[in-house]
């Protein structure tokens, strides 16, 4: 009779850990963490296009997340092409090269 208190407590607690441990977890793992080179790219992070102003990063494209771009968004009237150099996976992270 005793086991099943234990049990549920158990089990809850197990519950309430998964659950802090999922939501810790993105923040564990670096945003540019990476394996290997076809893991990283050249995204567009201002919600700029090419034509007008567009800030690029190296990225890690599998956890990269969009930006949220406004419906109304200024952006220089410069052309900004995407980048040239390579964007590959050294040390575990995403750099240009």
């Amino acid at each position: 009779m005793e086991t099943i208190p234990l049990t549920i407590l158990i089990v809850l607690f197990s519950v309430y850990l998964g659950i802090f441990l999922a939501k810790l977890s993105p923040q564990l793992i670096p945003k540019n963490f990476c394996l290997s080179n076809e893991e990283c790219e050249w995204r567009i992070v201002n919600c700029c296009p090419e034509n007008a102003g567009a800030k690029w990063e190296c990225v890690n494209k599998r956890n990269f997340i969009e930006p949220e771009c406004p419906e109304l968004i200024i952006c220089p009237q410069v052309i900004s092409p995407k980048p040239e150099q390579g964007c590959i996976c050294e040390n575990n992270k995403c750099v240009p090269r």
